[in-house]
């Protein structure tokens, strides 16, 4: 069975000419099936930039990249947008609309969904997996009125609710305390794990990576250990 996510002899530079930088060189990796694989290195050595290329936000450049059974290597815009619907995305910043309830935040999500065209459908779903992530009885709250931790439950509950193939999370838990972060992380790895979803993480908190299969360093664009 292959690999939800492989890739090979990646490439990725910013800027042109005598301006270009190379970010990621010749960069191989896979990540299995239920597989939690933490990304970890300096500042600057090219772990956000390929998340964002396994997430398809940025066009490929060099290289080989499957997601999902897509390969990335001159995909068209289309497939690239399509790919992006089954795969969830957790930032350091939960990114919630402070003018919509915790339900609405995570039904949100699914308004392009093919699956959900209908509200109710959306809004239930909705509440499932709320409830999943221990906040049923905070369905109807808006952002300012939840703790940091509640905030990005919330925002996992937002990626988890369509059900992908595939959780990229960036420094999620950069901007909480450490009992939020270590519950945040515990509760990724528990619902991935039920599911067989893997999980690709960047971090640079030391305290999460129990929950790791699999440690994974950068260093200056090339994977070094």
């Amino acid at each position: 069975m292959p690999h939800p996510v492989a890739l090979a002899g990646v490439g990725f530079s910013f800027g042109d000419g005598a301006l270009r930088r190379p970010v990621l060189r010749d960069l191989n990796l896979t990540v299995a099936a239920g597989e939690i694989v933490l990304l970890t290195g300096p500042s600057g050595s090219g772990k956000t930039t390929l998340l964002t290329l396994i997430g398809a936000l940025r066009a490929m450049q060099e290289g080989r990249c499957q997601v999902l059974g897509q390969e990335l290597h001159g995909a068209p815009e289309s497939a690239r947008v399509a790919l992006r619907r089954r795969i969830g995305f957790i930032f350091q910043n939960h990114n919630l609309l402070a003018f919509l309830t915790a339900r609405q935040n995570v039904a949100m999500s699914l308004e392009l969904h093919p699956d959900f065209g209908d509200e109710s459908k959306r809004m239930a779903a909705a509440g499932k997996v709320l409830e999943q992530v221990g906040l049923a009885d905070f369905a109807e709250v808006v952002p300012a009125k939840l703790s940091g931790g509640q905030r990005q439950r919330v925002a996992v509950a937002r990626a988890l609710v369509a059900s992908p193939g595939l959780i990229l999370a960036d420094e999620p838990t950069a901007a909480l305390d450490r009992q939020s972060g270590h519950d945040v992380v515990h509760l990724m790895r528990d619902l991935a794990k039920k599911s067989g979803m893997p999980i690709l993480l960047v971090t640079h908190d030391p305290r999460i990576l129990d929950v790791a299969d699999r440690i994974v360093s950068m260093e200056d664009g090339r994977i070094v250990g």
